[in-house]
């Protein structure tokens, strides 16, 4: 896929996970509907991975699933982070769980990013 294609990809998912995010923090979403967290993370995951391959392509690079998978990785470990940190998270018994639920949904999100950018990647397709 094509650097142009790779961004606008990027931006297809940025803008609705953006929305959806300020919705769900704005109306409480996140904790009146519980499966929300779940697409949210898979596509965010889808996003991180298609950032990540934009990166490595841009620098010359030749792509992997191995570095999709951890740049998707590193932004998913970051946002949980940032949920700890602020609090966001319900300190309950079930918070690890919910954290490896929301990992896995990262990296398959990212994983789903990186087979359609080798689908639709024309005649730059990544290897």
């Amino acid at each position: 896929m094509s650097e142009f294609r790779l961004l606008l990809a990027q931006l297809l998912l940025l803008v609705p996970l953006s929305i959806t995010t300020w919705f769900a923090v704005e109306y409480f979403l996140y904790w009146r509907i519980w499966w929300l967290d779940i697409p949210m993370h898979f596509f965010g995951g889808m996003w991180a991975g298609l950032c990540g391959l934009w990166l490595i392509t841009r620098r010359g690079n030749s792509p992997s699933l191995i570095l999709c998978l951890a740049f998707a990785l590193f932004v998913g470990i970051a946002w949980e982070v940032f949920e700890y940190s602020e609090g966001i998270t319900a300190s309950h018994f079930s918070y690890p769980f919910d954290t490896a639920k929301d990992i896995v949904m990262d990296l398959l999100g990212a994983a789903l990013g990186w087979v359609l950018a080798k689908r639709l990647g024309g005649e730059h397709t990544i290897e």
